[in-house]
Protein backbone atom coordinates (compact mmCIF):
# COMPACT_ATOMS: atom_id res chain seq x y z
CA UNK A 1 0.00 0.00 0.00
CA UNK A 2 3.00 2.60 0.45
CA UNK A 3 3.01 3.68 3.60
CA UNK A 4 4.71 6.57 5.20
CA UNK A 5 5.86 6.59 8.58
CA UNK A 6 6.98 9.57 10.44
CA UNK A 7 8.88 8.05 12.55
CA UNK A 8 10.91 11.43 13.48
CA UNK A 9 8.85 15.10 12.96
CA UNK A 10 11.69 16.76 11.54
CA UNK A 11 11.67 13.61 8.54
CA UNK A 12 9.17 15.18 6.26
CA UNK A 13 9.80 13.19 2.54
CA UNK A 14 8.88 15.43 -0.43
CA UNK A 15 6.83 12.72 -1.79
CA UNK A 16 3.98 12.86 0.32
CA UNK A 17 3.57 16.69 -0.31
CA UNK A 18 0.85 16.67 -2.50
CA UNK A 19 -1.64 18.80 -4.20
CA UNK A 20 -4.93 18.65 -5.59
CA UNK A 21 -5.38 20.73 -8.21
CA UNK A 22 -8.76 20.23 -9.08
CA UNK A 23 -9.58 21.26 -6.05
CA UNK A 24 -7.65 24.45 -5.93
CA UNK A 25 -9.70 25.34 -9.34
CA UNK A 26 -13.16 24.34 -7.50
CA UNK A 27 -12.21 27.30 -5.15
CA UNK A 28 -11.02 30.10 -7.22
CA UNK A 29 -14.20 29.60 -9.27
CA UNK A 30 -16.23 29.36 -6.02
CA UNK A 31 -14.67 33.17 -5.33
CA UNK A 32 -14.80 34.81 -8.56
CA UNK A 33 -18.88 33.12 -9.03
CA UNK A 34 -19.68 33.20 -5.13
CA UNK A 35 -17.70 36.09 -4.08
CA UNK A 36 -18.36 38.68 -6.72
CA UNK A 37 -15.02 39.34 -7.96
CA UNK A 38 -14.96 41.11 -10.94
CA UNK A 39 -12.36 38.58 -12.12
CA UNK A 40 -12.06 36.56 -15.41
CA UNK A 41 -10.02 32.88 -16.40
CA UNK A 42 -8.14 35.06 -18.74
CA UNK A 43 -6.95 36.86 -16.31
CA UNK A 44 -2.90 36.06 -14.71
CA UNK A 45 -1.86 33.39 -12.61
CA UNK A 46 -0.04 35.38 -10.49
CA UNK A 47 -3.62 37.36 -9.48
CA UNK A 48 -5.10 34.31 -9.32
CA UNK A 49 -2.27 33.31 -6.82
CA UNK A 50 -2.82 36.80 -4.69
CA UNK A 51 -6.68 36.07 -4.20
CA UNK A 52 -5.61 32.71 -2.60
CA UNK A 53 -3.45 34.17 -0.31
CA UNK A 54 -5.18 36.84 0.78
CA UNK A 55 -8.31 35.07 1.46
CA UNK A 56 -9.26 34.44 5.00
CA UNK A 57 -11.53 31.18 4.94
CA UNK A 58 -13.76 29.98 7.81
CA UNK A 59 -15.93 27.00 7.78
CA UNK A 60 -18.82 27.37 10.25
CA UNK A 61 -22.15 25.40 11.01
CA UNK A 62 -25.76 27.08 12.48
CA UNK A 63 -28.08 26.17 14.71
CA UNK A 64 -31.10 26.93 16.46
CA UNK A 65 -32.67 26.62 19.80
CA UNK A 66 -32.77 23.21 19.60
CA UNK A 67 -29.42 22.27 18.44
CA UNK A 68 -31.23 21.43 14.83
CA UNK A 69 -28.55 22.54 11.90
CA UNK A 70 -29.92 25.56 9.93
CA UNK A 71 -29.91 25.57 6.11
CA UNK A 72 -30.32 27.99 3.21
CA UNK A 73 -28.83 30.92 4.65
CA UNK A 74 -27.05 33.68 2.85
CA UNK A 75 -23.84 35.90 3.28
CA UNK A 76 -26.55 38.37 4.59
CA UNK A 77 -27.41 36.29 7.38
CA UNK A 78 -24.14 37.01 8.78
CA UNK A 79 -21.21 39.21 10.48
CA UNK A 80 -17.75 38.56 10.79
CA UNK A 81 -15.22 40.43 13.15
CA UNK A 82 -11.65 40.25 13.13
CA UNK A 83 -10.43 41.19 16.53
CA UNK A 84 -13.55 43.17 16.74
CA UNK A 85 -13.28 44.91 13.36
CA UNK A 86 -15.92 44.37 11.00
CA UNK A 87 -14.74 42.39 7.66
CA UNK A 88 -16.41 42.37 3.98
CA UNK A 89 -17.67 38.93 2.89
CA UNK A 90 -16.48 38.29 -0.37
CA UNK A 91 -17.59 34.85 -0.72
CA UNK A 92 -20.02 32.87 0.43
CA UNK A 93 -21.02 28.84 0.08
CA UNK A 94 -22.98 25.97 1.42
CA UNK A 95 -21.49 22.67 1.71
CA UNK A 96 -22.07 21.21 -0.94
CA UNK A 97 -20.48 23.60 -3.39
CA UNK A 98 -16.89 22.95 -1.69
CA UNK A 99 -15.12 19.29 -1.85
CA UNK A 100 -14.10 18.03 1.26
CA UNK A 101 -10.61 16.93 2.45
CA UNK A 102 -11.27 14.47 5.06
CA UNK A 103 -7.71 12.86 7.19
CA UNK A 104 -9.29 10.05 9.79
CA UNK A 105 -6.42 10.00 12.62
CA UNK A 106 -6.78 6.69 14.38
CA UNK A 107 -4.94 5.55 17.97
CA UNK A 108 -3.61 2.68 17.81
CA UNK A 109 -2.08 2.21 20.88
CA UNK A 110 -3.11 -0.80 24.05
CA UNK A 111 -5.20 1.02 25.56
CA UNK A 112 -7.61 1.23 22.75
CA UNK A 113 -7.66 -2.38 22.10
CA UNK A 114 -11.11 -2.56 23.50
CA UNK A 115 -13.17 -0.77 20.88
CA UNK A 116 -10.21 -1.13 18.28
CA UNK A 117 -12.50 -3.31 16.22
CA UNK A 118 -15.34 -1.62 16.80
CA UNK A 119 -14.34 1.87 15.95
CA UNK A 120 -12.11 0.78 12.64
CA UNK A 121 -16.04 -1.07 11.17
CA UNK A 122 -17.71 1.77 11.89
CA UNK A 123 -15.13 4.23 10.49
CA UNK A 124 -15.59 2.61 7.14
CA UNK A 125 -19.09 3.01 7.33
CA UNK A 126 -18.79 6.15 8.19
CA UNK A 127 -16.71 7.17 5.35
CA UNK A 128 -18.68 5.50 2.54
CA UNK A 129 -21.58 7.98 3.58
CA UNK A 130 -19.80 10.72 3.88
CA UNK A 131 -18.03 11.25 0.44
CA UNK A 132 -19.35 12.17 -2.67
CA UNK A 133 -17.53 13.43 -5.68
CA UNK A 134 -14.62 15.39 -5.77
CA UNK A 135 -13.80 14.49 -1.73
CA UNK A 136 -10.77 13.01 -0.66
CA UNK A 137 -9.91 11.12 2.59
CA UNK A 138 -6.76 9.45 3.72
CA UNK A 139 -5.83 7.17 6.89
CA UNK A 140 -3.27 7.79 9.32
CA UNK A 141 -2.40 5.52 12.51
CA UNK A 142 -0.46 6.35 15.31
CA UNK A 143 0.97 5.27 18.48
CA UNK A 144 4.59 5.98 19.18
CA UNK A 145 5.20 6.92 15.42
CA UNK A 146 2.72 8.50 12.91
CA UNK A 147 1.72 6.08 10.08
CA UNK A 148 0.09 7.45 7.03
CA UNK A 149 -1.61 4.21 5.56
CA UNK A 150 -3.43 5.94 2.78
CA UNK A 151 -2.82 8.74 0.83
CA UNK A 152 -5.60 10.92 -0.68
CA UNK A 153 -8.34 8.96 -2.68
CA UNK A 154 -11.54 8.68 -3.58
CA UNK A 155 -11.94 5.26 -3.38
CA UNK A 156 -13.59 3.95 -0.03
CA UNK A 157 -11.81 0.49 -0.87
CA UNK A 158 -8.43 1.07 -0.64
CA UNK A 159 -9.75 4.09 2.60
CA UNK A 160 -11.26 0.34 4.43
CA UNK A 161 -8.48 -2.08 3.59
CA UNK A 162 -5.71 0.58 4.97
CA UNK A 163 -8.19 0.76 8.50
CA UNK A 164 -8.38 -2.80 8.55
CA UNK A 165 -4.76 -3.41 8.10
CA UNK A 166 -4.22 -1.00 11.64
CA UNK A 167 -2.62 -2.30 14.53
CA UNK A 168 -1.54 -2.06 17.99
CA UNK A 169 1.25 -0.27 18.79
CA UNK A 170 3.42 1.13 21.93
CA UNK A 171 2.92 4.55 23.03
CA UNK A 172 0.75 7.66 21.90
CA UNK A 173 1.55 10.44 19.63
CA UNK A 174 -1.54 12.58 19.54
CA UNK A 175 0.31 15.89 19.18
CA UNK A 176 2.36 14.89 16.47
CA UNK A 177 0.10 13.26 14.21
CA UNK A 178 -2.22 16.02 14.44
CA UNK A 179 0.99 18.57 13.61
CA UNK A 180 1.86 16.18 10.93
CA UNK A 181 -1.74 15.56 9.76
CA UNK A 182 -2.09 19.38 9.43
CA UNK A 183 1.24 20.66 8.17
CA UNK A 184 2.26 17.95 5.66
CA UNK A 185 -0.86 17.53 4.57
CA UNK A 186 -3.87 19.31 4.65
CA UNK A 187 -2.65 22.65 4.53
CA UNK A 188 -1.77 22.21 0.68
CA UNK A 189 -5.46 21.46 0.10
CA UNK A 190 -7.92 23.82 -0.48
CA UNK A 191 -11.93 23.81 0.23
CA UNK A 192 -13.10 22.34 3.27
CA UNK A 193 -11.00 20.10 5.40
CA UNK A 194 -11.90 18.08 8.60
CA UNK A 195 -9.86 15.94 11.10
CA UNK A 196 -11.66 12.80 12.31
CA UNK A 197 -9.87 12.13 15.59
CA UNK A 198 -9.90 9.07 17.44
CA UNK A 199 -8.36 8.55 20.89
CA UNK A 200 -8.48 8.24 24.80
CA UNK A 201 -6.45 11.90 23.99
CA UNK A 202 -3.50 11.06 26.65
CA UNK A 203 -0.28 11.11 24.65
CA UNK A 204 2.71 9.92 25.91
CA UNK A 205 5.41 9.91 23.20
CA UNK A 206 4.93 12.86 20.75
CA UNK A 207 8.05 14.49 20.56
CA UNK A 208 6.02 17.93 19.93
CA UNK A 209 3.74 19.58 22.53
CA UNK A 210 0.13 20.69 22.18
CA UNK A 211 0.43 23.84 21.64
CA UNK A 212 2.71 23.66 18.29
CA UNK A 213 -0.10 20.47 17.06
CA UNK A 214 -2.74 23.65 17.48
CA UNK A 215 -0.78 26.04 15.54
CA UNK A 216 0.03 23.86 12.68
CA UNK A 217 -4.10 22.84 12.52
CA UNK A 218 -5.44 26.64 12.71
CA UNK A 219 -2.73 26.86 10.16
CA UNK A 220 -4.40 24.25 7.86
CA UNK A 221 -7.60 26.21 8.67
CA UNK A 222 -8.84 22.25 9.14
CA UNK A 223 -11.84 21.89 11.80
CA UNK A 224 -11.06 19.12 14.16
CA UNK A 225 -14.04 16.77 15.52
CA UNK A 226 -12.17 14.45 18.44
CA UNK A 227 -13.70 11.29 19.44
CA UNK A 228 -12.84 10.10 22.59
CA UNK A 229 -12.89 6.12 23.25
CA UNK A 230 -11.26 5.80 26.77
CA UNK A 231 -12.97 3.20 29.13
CA UNK A 232 -13.60 3.33 32.84
CA UNK A 233 -13.91 0.59 34.85
CA UNK A 234 -15.14 -1.79 32.19
CA UNK A 235 -17.38 0.88 30.88
CA UNK A 236 -17.54 4.10 28.82
CA UNK A 237 -17.40 7.07 30.64
CA UNK A 238 -20.17 9.99 29.68
CA UNK A 239 -22.02 13.16 29.81
CA UNK A 240 -21.24 16.77 29.45
CA UNK A 241 -19.66 16.88 32.77
CA UNK A 242 -16.65 14.03 32.63
CA UNK A 243 -13.63 14.94 34.29
CA UNK A 244 -10.75 15.84 32.00
CA UNK A 245 -8.75 12.97 32.65
CA UNK A 246 -10.83 9.77 32.35
CA UNK A 247 -10.48 6.29 32.51
CA UNK A 248 -6.42 6.81 31.86
CA UNK A 249 -7.65 8.89 28.67
CA UNK A 250 -7.46 12.91 28.52
CA UNK A 251 -10.67 14.69 27.16
CA UNK A 252 -9.50 17.98 27.84
CA UNK A 253 -6.77 17.89 25.02
CA UNK A 254 -9.34 16.90 22.45
CA UNK A 255 -11.72 18.96 23.85
CA UNK A 256 -9.19 21.69 23.20
CA UNK A 257 -8.25 21.03 19.58
CA UNK A 258 -12.30 21.08 18.30
CA UNK A 259 -13.35 24.23 20.35
CA UNK A 260 -10.14 26.30 18.76
CA UNK A 261 -10.78 24.52 15.51
CA UNK A 262 -14.47 24.84 15.39
CA UNK A 263 -15.56 21.28 15.87
CA UNK A 264 -16.89 18.86 18.44
CA UNK A 265 -15.71 16.47 20.57
CA UNK A 266 -17.90 13.23 21.07
CA UNK A 267 -17.73 10.77 24.07
CA UNK A 268 -18.20 7.22 22.75
CA UNK A 269 -20.90 5.67 25.74
CA UNK A 270 -23.16 2.87 26.03
CA UNK A 271 -25.61 5.68 24.89
CA UNK A 272 -23.51 6.82 21.91
CA UNK A 273 -21.95 4.32 20.34
CA UNK A 274 -19.65 5.24 17.44
CA UNK A 275 -22.76 4.77 14.42
CA UNK A 276 -24.27 7.54 16.58
CA UNK A 277 -21.08 9.84 16.75
CA UNK A 278 -20.43 9.29 13.20
CA UNK A 279 -23.46 9.75 11.87
CA UNK A 280 -23.54 13.22 13.87
CA UNK A 281 -20.71 14.14 12.06
CA UNK A 282 -21.48 13.57 9.02
CA UNK A 283 -24.97 15.58 9.68
CA UNK A 284 -22.65 18.51 11.06
CA UNK A 285 -20.10 17.92 7.51
CA UNK A 286 -23.57 18.28 5.14
CA UNK A 287 -24.77 21.02 7.09
CA UNK A 288 -21.82 23.84 6.67
CA UNK A 289 -21.14 26.76 5.63
CA UNK A 290 -17.74 28.29 4.19
CA UNK A 291 -17.49 32.00 3.80
CA UNK A 292 -14.29 34.13 2.79
CA UNK A 293 -12.77 37.80 3.55
CA UNK A 294 -9.50 39.67 2.63
CA UNK A 295 -8.34 40.85 6.38
CA UNK A 296 -8.78 45.07 6.69
CA UNK A 297 -5.01 44.02 8.84
CA UNK A 298 -2.67 44.38 5.79
CA UNK A 299 0.22 43.40 8.58
CA UNK A 300 2.29 39.97 7.33
CA UNK A 301 3.32 39.57 11.14
CA UNK A 302 2.72 36.02 11.72
CA UNK A 303 0.24 37.23 15.12
CA UNK A 304 -2.80 35.67 15.57
CA UNK A 305 -6.16 37.29 15.08
CA UNK A 306 -9.51 36.16 17.01
CA UNK A 307 -12.12 35.49 14.66
CA UNK A 308 -15.95 35.98 15.34
CA UNK A 309 -19.10 34.99 13.04
CA UNK A 310 -22.30 36.26 14.21
CA UNK A 311 -25.94 35.28 12.59
CA UNK A 312 -28.46 38.57 12.88
CA UNK A 313 -30.63 36.29 14.15
CA UNK A 314 -30.17 36.75 17.38
CA UNK A 315 -31.22 33.20 18.28
CA UNK A 316 -28.84 30.88 16.20
CA UNK A 317 -25.53 29.70 17.18
CA UNK A 318 -22.82 29.67 15.11
CA UNK A 319 -19.77 27.24 15.78
CA UNK A 320 -16.43 28.06 13.78
CA UNK A 321 -13.00 28.01 14.63
CA UNK A 322 -11.45 31.12 17.31
CA UNK A 323 -9.12 32.09 15.05
CA UNK A 324 -6.27 32.11 12.68
CA UNK A 325 -2.66 32.83 11.68
CA UNK A 326 -1.92 36.06 10.03
CA UNK A 327 0.71 35.55 6.97
CA UNK A 328 4.12 35.80 7.46
CA UNK A 329 6.30 38.23 4.96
Amino acid sequence: MGMITWGNVGDRPAAIKKMRPKTFVILLLGIMIVGGFPRSLAQTTQDTLKVRVDLVSVQFSVTDKRGRFVPGLTAQDFKVEEDGRRQEIRNFARENELPLTLALLIDTSPSVRPVFDEEKSTAVGFLESVLREKDLALVIGFDRSVTMVQDYTDNVRLLKRAIDDLEIGGGTSVYDAVYLASKEKLSEEAGRKAIILISDGEDTTSKLKFAEALVSAHQSNAVIYGIFNALHGGFFSYGRRSPINVGGGDLGTLKKFSEETGGTTFVVSNENNFKKIFDQIAQELRSQYSLGYVSLNTARDGKYRQLRITARESSYTVKSRKGYYAPRS
